[in-house]
């Protein structure tokens, strides 16, 4: 098919890598080069570049000064010689342990067709023009690789100054390494995911990747090895307790997949980019207005998480009160989890389970892990919930009201949360037993402190679910001055997760028990604190329309009495 054929014949879109390629390919490529550079000439066109410069520099200068006295307030002590020895020699694993889990995530990502998030003009238009893939999608790949990579440098940078501050050393040695294994870390789990994605691994083989990285990783951590590329990389973090140079060859494994990454981006399906587009833009869209069930919706479309079409166990249908007509309704939904749900779900119970050994070892900061990995789980239990309000017009015909029948969805999902708290006291005690610790003791903890974190975790999310998007037209919005407001909107961002963190409180009591008490006793003393918070927020979920109906009549009555009256005006 020469030249001197039909035009039409070479104009067509194609879907295999490198369709369009030959001695156009340099035109094609300062064509699109053009094209970006007008496009962001066009959104920079009212950028100020030296005022972004200086609130830059300004909000990195203060970071940076909040960063280091925050993680001094802590007051964590340094660890013993022994102690380093053991960091020293097992830390590694558990750092390539969580690299591996990262990389096993970028697998499964790949499978499903990430991880590049491209702009609908780009896939509508460009990957559909007669131009070499690989050039079209080579500048977003490297966009997406550098921008991450710096948020996860600031991130292990952060990491590194808490690990100075309990194994000391140079400050700033732990702070490269930490930036720098946090960099490599993500950049080749997103090369990974890459290769999975542009080479068409497709569910099962991103998924069975996904689970060999994790088991390679996690034997290392079982056993006391170093054979994964992952337990490599972990090394590097800790140089400045030990270097090790097999940690160089986990670095070069990074480079490698980001490089290989790049270079298979050429695959990418267009199918699989034009869906994740969509979907990436109503994700942005909804994590700028707070809006966490949308956020939890969008990402599970994105993952292509569905439902199971046939439930784990069948529940008989019965004739009862409205109440437990909820709690069957509930316990439907939860036995239509999809099994990866449920794996995520213990996953972070064993994560939060391990980061609360750390809390009682001492190490302050991962109260917020506890926390964290809570919160997520606690989203994915409160799902029953979150499929009511979805549906106003099924929760309003039920003959009950909305705070009552709220309470009663949440029932079961606080018992599924017990569960994932049973897995993270087991994982807890698999942790101390590993380290030499006292196994009974963890158990007996982990039996107390169970039931205050599932209750601490489903209000954390109850509370996120149920508040939903800002309101606009909130009349407490419209009362407050502009300072007021912000304040409000910080509170609606921390305090869910914040009743999620209360979970570790009693390992952090229990740490310092006050004399003559024991660790189990101040631990159970300290469980009223979560359970208080449970409590809360179960109250706020029962009366809270009640409330807002008692504040937004409270208004209007406030504002016709300010309002003026003209004589002779009918009252």
């Amino acid at each position: 098919m020469g030249g001197t054929g039909d035009p039409g014949a070479t104009t067509g879109p194609s879907d295999e890598p490198g369709a369009g390629a030959g001695g156009e390919g340099d035109h094609a490529a300062a064509a699109i080069a053009d094209l970006r550079r007008a496009r962001r000439r066009r959104r920079l066109a009212a950028f100020d570049a030296g005022e972004a410069v200086y609130r830059a520099y300004i909000t990195f200068v203060l970071s940076g000064i909040a960063v280091w006295l925050l993680s001094g307030v802590v007051g964590d002590t340094r660890l013993g010689a022994g102690a380093l020895g053991r960091v020293a020699a097992d830390g590694s694993r558990v750092v390539g342990a969580v690299i591996g889990a990262g990389w096993a995530l970028g697998a499964r990502a790949g499978g499903r067709g990430g991880p590049l998030a491209l702009e609908a003009a780009d896939v509508r238009h460009v990957l559909l023009s007669p131009v070499d893939r690989a050039v079209a999608l080579r500048s977003p790949a490297l966009r997406q690789l550098r921008s991450t990579a710096a948020v996860a440098a600031g991130a292990g940078a952060v990491a590194g100054l808490l690990a100075w501050r309990r194994c000391g050393g140079d400050p700033a040695a732990w702070v490269a390494v930490g930036a720098a294994v946090a960099a490599l870390a993500v950049a080749g789990g997103l090369g990974l995911a890459m290769v999975a994605s542009g080479r068409r691994f497709g569910r099962l083989g991103g998924g069975a990747l996904a689970v060999g990285l994790l088991a390679w990783s996690g034997a290392d951590a079982a056993l006391g090895t170093a054979t994964a590329p992952a337990t490599w990389l972990g090394q590097v973090a800790l140089w400045p307790l030990r270097f090790r140079a097999t940690g160089v060859a986990g670095a070069a494994v990074a480079v490698i997949l980001a490089m290989a990454g790049v270079a298979s981006v050429a695959g990418t399906s267009i199918e699989a980019a034009e869906r994740r587009s969509a979907l990436v833009g109503q994700l942005r869209f909804a994590a700028t207005l707070r809006d966490v069930r949308t956020v939890v919706v969008l990402r599970r479309q994105l993952s292509q998480e569905q439902p199971r079409s046939q439930p784990w166990v069948r529940l008989a249908t019965r004739n009862g009160p409205v109440r437990w007509a909820a709690w069957r309704r509930s316990l439907r939904g939860i036995a239509r989890y999809p099994l990866v749900r449920l794996v995520r779900m213990a996953v972070l119970g064993a994560a939060a389970g391990a980061a609360g050994v750390g809390v009682w070892a001492g190490t302050t900061p991962l109260v917020l892990a506890v926390g964290a990995c809570l919160y997520v789980a606690g989203l994915d239990a409160v799902e029953p919930l979150a499929q009511e309000l979805d549906h106003p017009d099924r929760r309003d015909a039920a003959p009950v009201e909305r705070g009552v029948l709220c309470l009663a969805l949440l029932a079961p999902s606080v018992l599924l949360m017990v569960a994932v708290a049973a897995v993270g006291a087991a994982a807890a005690v698999v942790v101390v037993a590993a380290t030499g610790g006292d196994v009974v003791l963890a158990a007996e903890v982990g039996a107390v402190v169970a039931l205050p974190a599932a209750a601490a975790g489903v209000a954390g999310a109850a509370v996120s679910v149920l508040q939903g998007a800002p309101d606009p037209a909130s009349a407490l919005d419209t009362l407050l001055p502009p300072e007021g407001a912000g304040v409000r909107a910080i509170g609606r961002l921390v305090v869910p997760p914040g009743l999620a963190v209360l979970a570790a409180l009693p390992l952090l009591v229990a740490h310092h028990p006050p004399p003559p008490a024991t660790a189990l006793s101040a631990a159970a003393t300290a469980t009223p604190l979560p359970l208080l918070g449970a409590v809360a927020a179960g109250t706020w979920v029962r009366y809270r329309d009640a409330m807002r109906a008692w504040w937004t009549s409270a208004m209007e009555e406030a504002g016709a009495a300010r309002r003026p009256t003209t004589p002779g005006a009918a009252p």
